[in-house]
């Protein structure tokens, strides 16, 4: 993942070893890791871009049914803290 600012400069970028997984489930792991990098770093008034449109519905979504319910639910979590 990358963070940068409004006009498009590099601020950090952050990668994790995901090992054998889906798309769907590399994107989620980029989002929390992403959301946990800017609340450490104390980032504020921050605009969030994904791209993966299945992942974006599974987030704003309140279905229980999604095999990735935990790591959601931490997604939400912190999105809550933002």
């Amino acid at each position: 993942g990358v963070l940068q600012y409004q006009g498009g400069k590099w601020i950090y970028g952050y990668n994790r070893c995901l090992g054998k997984c889906s798309v769907f489930d590399a994107e989620l792991w980029g989002i929390l890791d992403g959301l946990n990098i800017m609340l450490s770093r104390n980032f504020e008034n921050v605009l969030i871009q994904i791209d993966n449109m299945e992942a974006t519905k599974a987030i704003h979504e309140r279905s229980m049914s999604s095999l990735n319910f935990a790591l959601i639910r931490r997604i939400r979590q912190r999105l809550e803290e933002i």
